[in-house]
This record gives structure tokens, C-alpha cells and sequence, in this order.
């Protein structure tokens, strides 16, 4: 049977496939996460499941590769999620049982939804797993949405820098951007590199409408969880929106592009990434390693994420992936053991020489970031750059209107002048509650 709770409205972002410094060990305990366990020699089979819809094969190569290596005596089956009978609730509807099961800030939350949630708090102490050599901001996010236990452990992290194409700014004859600017700094520069060049126009910037909302640096929530109600008549959405995207947007070129390009939507990846006319857009760390191909086909960098003036050396949220043990396990130890692995100097030196972030406050892991990734040499420690803005606390409510929708889809609609950016605030908070209470009342 499944165990089904209240949904939980666990809001995160998407990185477009997440920065604090602690000394090269982090606080004091060992630095690879203690050996206060030998891991048994004894054969066990552990099911993975991942909400992320992963491949075999992507999920080999990121971690089942490493551990089937690490510990020879495990025995793999994973389960990839799809739409029927790998579906998590169609599976958990059957005899099925899942060990661990992991996913991104956005869909973590179904380990919560469908009562899965396991707290892992005395097989850390048992295993000696040291969490304070991970960046804080991670494991407080995972307490705050597990009751004050530990139901997750963060092992990959994300935020977003600022990507850039050279060839773009080459073409205009100006100076790249750098790391530490902030937004009127970062506009001015965009300003530059917009405009028209033998009969092809380019624009300067353009946010992802997704992360400029969910990865905000104020860290403001789209359901505050004290009230269970919409935030966007906090004063600071407006901030957002008008900073990050509108004053960009008002250039005639913006618009065009918007027409020619998508169809009157916002600009994207692909604007940047294939049409090449986009000279900056934001993006998280495993744009390299997932659009490699895409990557090589043109001269680039990154820089760091420019900051507000009232929120300066403070970037975008971290958007880290979390893995739980789940309640049905009957091999916990195994588990935890092989959790402690994925956090442990050894994996996540390897990880960040691939080019993902790590989760680790270990600044030597750090400064590995890409040495060994298809892009050698580019400006990875951007994404260290900035202290990283706290997770926003998720709110439990339920609700039959996504809240990002709700301002999202009113975006273009203020670009084109056909609604005021108060009116569309308004309309969207009214939006959301009334999704909530529409709820509520049944």
C-alpha cells in the first residue's frame, strides 16, 4: 500500500543540463568522512530509484560505475523512472522494494509525498559520517524539510554562473565580463553587446525564466511556509523581475529575437547554445558535460553571477541533489555505507575533476573543478565566486495552481505591454491562493 502524505510544495529549480569556503578539510573531523565502519564483505543486492528520470547509463556513469567498484560485494539493480509501470507510484503499489532513492531540489519531494522518508540521523552516527565537511546551507535545507532529522544527504550541488560567448564579444570589439559585477554593472556591459552586426542582431543577456524565480538570492519561497500563502506581493518580486529581466527585455532586439527565435517566448538555451545570438545566459555546471557537443562548437567562458547591491558577494541559491535511505530498506548499513562513499574526498574529488560541483566546503576539491573535463582550463571556480544565497524553506500546503506557472506565465505578457508588473504580481498571488484555498475547501 502506499503510504501517501500532504504534497509537499518543495520548490527548486532545474539546472539547464549547485559558494562558501571552509578550510581544505572543512571543520574539524577526517577528512574523508571517518572509517569508523569496514563496509561487510557479505553479497547484498541495492535497488536505486531515480526521481530524476535518469538512464542506466547516466546513472553508471555518475556514481553505479564507482560504487560497484568500491564495494564488489554489492550487487546493483536500478530502476529508472518512467511514465507506467516504472512510475514511483505504480511501483510502490507492487511487492517492489526500493533501498535508495534520489533526486534534485524540485523532485525530492516525492520521498516526502509517498511516505518513503527514512531519518538517517543514527546511522550517521553509527557510520561515523562526518556532515560538516558539506557546505552548511545543504544539510540545513535537508533538516528543515525533514522534521529536524536528516531524511536526505546532499552528494552533487549546482547554483548558476553567468556563460558567456566570446565570439560575440569579439565581434563588438568589447571586454569580457568578470567576476564580482553587479546587476547595473552586469546591464551596462550587456548594453554593449547588443545591437546589430552585418545584418544579424544579438542581445546582451537573457535570464531562464525558471531559475531567475526559484534561485532568487533573497531567497524568497513562492508559498511562505509560515502563512501558507503566496509571497509575490513581497516588493522584492518586483526587484527580481525588473533587474534580471525586464530592463533587458525593453531593447527592440530583445523582442525580435523573441519573435524569430521562439516564437515570441522568452529566450533559451537553445538561443544561446545553437542560435548563438544570445552573448550571456545563465547555466549550471553540467552544461558542459550533458551539451558538450553544443559547448565546442563555439569559444567560451564563464564568470561568476552578478549580485544585487544589498545582497553583495551573495549569488543564486545552490541547488543541490539529495539521496535517502528509504523506510522499506532492509540493508540500511549497506546503504548508508555506500552514502558515505558518495560524500567522501575520494567520489567527490572525482566528481569535480569532471566538472560537476561538489557538495564538500574542501577547497583543494574545489580548485579541481573540470581538470579532467572536456573543457580544461575554463573559469570553473565561478561557481565558487559568490557566498551562496540559503535554500528557500519549502512550505507544505496543497495546491492545484503551480505557483512558478503563476508569475512565469505572465512574463511575456509584461514584455509585450499588455499588463503592468504590479497588475501581473497581484493577479498571480491572487492566483495562487485562491489554488490553495480552492484546495482546502474540498
Amino acid at each position: 500500500m502506499i503510504r501517501k502524505l500532504k504534497y509537499c510544495m518543495l520548490i527548486g529549480a532545474i539546472a539547464w543540463l549547485p559558494a562558501c569556503s571552509g578550510g581544505s578539510g572543512g571543520p574539524s573531523g577526517p577528512s574523508d568522512g571517518g572509517n569508523a565502519e569496514k563496509p561487510s564483505d557479505e553479497p547484498v543486492e541495492l535497488v536505486f530509484y531515480s526521481i530524476a528520470r535518469d538512464s542506466e547509463e547516466s546513472f553508471n556513469e555518475r556514481m553505479g560505475n564507482d560504487i560497484r567498484q568500491k564495494f564488489p560485494n554489492v550487487t546493483i539493480k536500478y530502476i529508472q523512472r518512467t511514465a507506467g509501470e516504472t512510475d514511483l507510484e505504480q511501483i510502490l503499489l507492487t511487492d517492489q522494494k526500493i533501498d535508495m532513492i534520489w533526486g534534485s531540489q524540485a523532485t525530492w519531494g516525492s520521498v516526502l509525498k509517498y511516505g518513503l522518508e527514512y531519518d538517517m540521523t543514527e546511522l550517521i552516527k553509527k557510520h561515523d559520517v562526518d556532515l560538516s565537511r558539506i557546505e552548511p546551507g545543504l544539510v540545513e535545507a535537508i533538516k528543515q524539510r525533514s522534521d529536524g532529522g536528516m531524511y536526505g544527504i546532499p552528494y552533487e550541488n549546482s547554483t548558476m554562473a553567468i556563460y558567456y560567448n566570446k565570439d560575440i564579444f569579439d565581434k563588438f570589439g568589447v571586454e569580457y565580463p568578470k567576476d564580482g559585477m553587479t546587476w547595473d554593472e552586469f546591464y551596462e556591459l550587456a548594453r554593449k553587446v547588443t545591437g546589430s552586426i552585418d545584418g544579424q542582431d544579438y542581445i546582451g543577456y537573457s535570464p531562464s525564466q525558471n531559475h531567475m524565480v526559484l534561485m532568487n538570492p533573497y531567497s524568497l519561497p513562492l508559498i511562505d511556509p509560515a502563512t501558507g500563502r503566496s509571497t509575490y506581493g513581497d516588493v522584492r518580486w518586483k526587484t527580481i523581475l525588473e533587474t534580471e529581466l525586464l530592463r533587458f527585455a525593453k531593447d527592440p532586439v530583445y523582442k525580435s529575437a523573441m519573435d524569430k527565435y521562439r516564437k515570441g517566448k522568452l529566450p533559451d538555451t537553445n538561443t544561446f547554445l545553437k542560435d548563438r545570438v544570445v552573448a550571456m545566459y545563465p547555466g549550471g555546471p553540467l552544461t558542459p558535460i550533458v551539451l558538450a557537443s553544443e559547448m565546442a562548437a563555439f569559444n567560451w567562458d564563464l564568470v561568476a553571477a552578478p549580485t544585487y547591491e544589498d545582497r553583495q558577494g551573495t549569488g543564486f541559491q545552490s541547488y543541490p541533489n539529495y539521496i535517502s535511505i528509504t523506510n522499506m530498506s532492509e540493508h540500511k548499513d549497506e546503504a548508508m555505507e555506500v552514502i558515505k562513499f558518495l560524500i567522501s574526498d575520494e567520489y567527490q574529488t572525482k566528481l569535480s575533476r569532471s566538472g560537476n560541483m561538489t557538495v564538500l566546503r574542501n577547497e583543494q576539491i574545489q580548485k579541481q573543478m573540470g581538470e579532467d573535463g572536456a573543457f580544461k582550463g575554463k573559469n570553473y571556480s565561478a561557481y565558487f565566486y559568490n557566498k551562496l544565497a540559503p535554500i528557500a524553506q519549502g512550505a507544505n500546503v496543497q495546491t492545484d495552481k503551480d505557483p512558478l506557472y503563476s508569475i512565469t506565465n505572465r512574463l511575456v505578457p509584461i514584455i509585450n505591454g499588455e499588463i503592468d508588473i504590479n497588475t501581473a504580481l497581484r493577479q498571480a498571488e491572487e492566483e495562487v491562493n485562491m489554488g490553495i484555498k480552492a484546495v482546502s475547501s474540498r
